[in-house]
């Protein structure tokens, strides 16, 4: 695994309470919830092939639109 210029982002207590609102407005399950629960809170772009965030306001890019 590559560690070297990496960044780990996590959520604390108050930010989860949050996951089931973008949950619920998105129709996102639970592991996307909280990657766009991520992203927002960082302002991340978020990249992904999983269309379920492009019903999201964030929306997503492809990998091959960034590389």
């Amino acid at each position: 695994m590559i560690t070297e210029g990496m960044t780990v982002f996590s959520l604390n207590i108050n930010d989860l309470k949050r996951l089931g609102k973008f949950s619920q407005k998105f129709t996102l399950d639970f592991d996307d919830a909280y990657q766009y629960a991520v992203a927002e809170k960082y302002n991340l772009q978020i990249i992904s092939f999983d269309k379920d965030f492009d019903r999201t306001e964030k929306g997503r890019k492809e990998p091959a639109q960034i590389i």
